[in-house]
This record gives C-alpha cells, structure tokens and sequence, in this order.
C-alpha cells in the first residue's frame, strides 16, 4: 500500500486530507508539529510528503532543507503547500516536487495532484526499468482544462462539478456556437464534453470540424444525449467521438467514462517500447 505522510498542524484539516486519501486507498500518517513529523519520517518511509510551510516547532522550509541534505531523503517525493505564494516561491527553491496553494484549491484538487505527482514517479521508474504498464490502479488525469458543451444549466453544473473534484478547471460553453468560438482562439484542453442537441450548432458538427483542424483533432471527446438509439451512437463515433455516454447518467458513470476517455489518450501519447 502507497504510504502518504502528513505534516498539518491544523488539526480538522488535517483530518479531512487525511479521510479522502484513505478513500483513494493509501496509508496516512499525520504529525501536528514540524519537529515531531520530521522524526516520525525518518521511520515511517513514505512514498509521498505532504508538507504544510506554516507549522510549529520546525517550519515547513527548514524539513524541506533536512530532507534534501539527507541521502536517505533527497529522493522522497514532497508536496508544499501553503496559503503563502512567498513561501511557496521558496519551497520550489528548496527542491520541492510540486507547490500547491491552500487558497486556490480545494482538498479534492490537492488529493488529484497528489495521486498525479505519484503516478509520475511510478512511470519514471518503470520505464527507467523497461517496464511499460497502465493500470486502472495506476491512472491519474493530467493537469488541464476540459471544455464543456451543455445547454442545459443543471447538467453543466453537475458535469462541471464532478470536474472539479477530479481536480480540472473546466471552461463552459452554453451552446454549439460558443464552443465553436472558444476552439478557434483556444486549443490547449486536455479534453471535451459535448451534448449533442443544442442551439446553433450541435455537438456532433462541432466534433466534425474539430476532425478538420490538426490543432483541434487530437482533443478527446466525449459525447452526452438524452436521445436513446443505436443510431445517434453510430453517428457520434463517425463524427470524431471517443466516449459516448446517455443521459440520464449518475456522477459515478460519468467519471468512469471521463477516466475512461483521458485513459485512451495517455495510451495514445505514452512512449512504446523498441523492439
């Protein structure tokens, strides 16, 4: 099991990290003070280090100098964060894996960064090893932003929070046109969400003229309708779509066939061995 320590001195916060980490199923230990945690770390041997800046007895900046001037520690993957930008600016001179701000994301966004930092170390080595795999255990959505499709208020909130919690920023589209709009000046997402039956301009045309521009074809699609049948299905596979999903859907079948869509497109970039 992926072990996971915690330096936190607040107390409730701490407990909340911790309670969603063990959902995603790895150990947790959390120390309260900078002292105690940085013993406690010398014995416990996490795979990750979550590391507060703002923490009593030793600052979260003085671990992070001990552990990158120890050799039995300068590896160990460590997570700063903090509602401190100067802090932060510090931690990434210090040696930290990856800096994360308290004030701007919330504790699911943190918990996907955490999984992504890990997931990133386990391909480095496995490929230092010739090792090439891609497991479900192993999957972590890439850092981005997801375009979204929907003219129908409450179904954009609901994909738009389930995106959050999977730690993407999404953009939103009220209809055809507007996606249309934002993709001619804006190409960088990690992916989209379509509807199909919208005004101006349905979710299956605008996928056909994203398969026209190279810039735009690469970007993964997933499309969503309340309308049943084989056929529609047919006609959004033609149309460029990568996953098609109907509503009515729950939150958890729309995650599994988000992760599903991102999944493929990692398999696609990801390096295949020579032979």
């Amino acid at each position: 099991m992926i072990k996971i320590f915690l330096i936190e001195d607040d107390e409730i916060v701490a407990e909340i990290y911790k309670g969603k980490l063990q959902a995603e199923g790895y150990r947790v230990e959390i120390a309260h003070d900078g002292k105690r945690g940085y013993l406690r770390l010398l014995t416990f041997e996490p795979d990750l280090l979550l590391l507060d800046m703002m923490i009593p007895e030793l600052s979260g900046l003085e671990i992070l100098k001990l552990i990158r001037g120890n050799d039995a520690l300068k590896q160990l993957p460590v997570i700063a964060f903090s509602g401190s930008d100067e802090m932060l600016d510090e931690a990434r001179c210090l040696g930290a894996t990856r800096v994360l701000s308290k004030s701007e994301l919330v504790p699911n966004q943190i918990v996907a960064r955490i999984t992504e930092v890990l997931a990133s170390r386990q391909r480095v080595v496995a490929e230092s090893e010739g090792v090439f795999t891609h497991t479900r255990e192993s999957w972590v959505p890439p850092v981005g932003r997801i375009l979204v499709v929907e003219d129908d208020p409450i179904i954009m909130e609901l994909v738009k929070d389930v995106m959050h919690e999977e730690g993407y920023t999404v953009v939103a589209a009220q209809d055809g046109g507007e996606g249309y709009r934002i993709l001619t000046r804006d190409c960088e997402f990690i992916a989209g969400i379509f509807d199909v039956k919208m005004p101006s301009i349905q979710g299956t045309d605008l996928l056909r003229h994203m398969q026209t521009e190279k810039r735009l074809s690469r970007i993964p699609v997933l499309i969503m309708t309340g309308e049943q049948g084989m056929a529609l299905q047919a006609e959004s596979f033609s149309a460029g779509a990568a996953v098609f999903l109907p509503k009515p859907f729950t939150r958890a079948a729309l995650r599994r066939m988000f992760r599903t869509l991102v999944s493929r497109k990692q398999i696609e970039l990801k390096p295949q061995p020579a032979y």
